[in-house]
């Protein structure tokens, strides 16, 4: 059975190349695509998964931001499972800061150039929101289109999610500074895992992964 990868924020399949997955299953990674001018989450969504082979069973791995879209593909798909890692599942989970800027727009005062740049500023600020030391940021931070950051960015904060999502597993890190564990709920907990925990803490993430996979 095949499990479609979704990825975080700009970043690629590396990102998941820590797990180690049960071998009956097979990994499939959907790429980041460019987002059209205006376009609606929901239409995004439908884009990204026109590879996805509906005529077998399937699941969805979703990390961060690939977590939403993830759930928002359970709008016209019925996966069998839905991995959900690092993210949130609600309005209500996503930080007060974040849902607080969708109406002072305040995310849209970050230049688009400063999260596309690899200056050493960047890099700082990324280890800083993610608590965590980062290996190579080019290696698995690729997709950094100033539209699709900017775009992105809007929908997180923006995101009302009215999906009735069918069976999943949330796994989230207790050290988490991007969605803080104390506004998550029914997730599995990782002991010391931060945003990035799916690199750090990936044996754990994998062995909870493995656990719902066996449940099928």
């Amino acid at each position: 059975m095949k499990i479609y990868q979704i990825s975080g924020l700009g970043a690629n399949e590396k990102a998941f190349k820590y797990l180690k997955i049960h071998p009956d299953f097979e990994l499939v990674y959907l790429p980041w695509i460019q987002p059209e001018i205006g376009e609606s989450l929901e239409h995004y969504a439908e884009r990204m998964s026109e590879s996805i082979d509906t005529n077998e069973e399937f699941n969805l791995m979703g990390l961060s931001f690939g977590g939403i879209i993830a759930q928002e593909m359970n709008r016209f798909l019925n996966p069998k499972l839905n991995i959900l890692i690092s993210t949130v599942k609600s309005r209500q989970e996503l930080p007060s800061i974040m849902r607080f800027s969708s109406h002072s727009h305040l995310h849209k005062l970050i230049p688009p150039k400063f999260i596309s740049s690899d200056n050493g500023i960047s890099y700082a600020v990324f280890r800083k929101i993610y608590n965590a030391k980062l290996p190579d940021i080019n290696e698995f931070f690729e997709f950094r289109d100033p539209y699709y950051l900017k775009w992105s960015i809007n929908q997180i904060v923006n995101w009302k999610n009215n999906v009735e999502m069918g069976n999943f597993v949330h796994i989230h890190g207790n050290k988490d500074l991007v969605f803080p564990i104390s506004k998550i709920k029914d997730a599995q907990v990782v002991e010391g895992g931060t945003h990035v925990m799916v690199m750090q803490k990936a044996r754990k993430v994998s062995e909870l992964i493995n656990q719902a996979l066996s449940d099928l």
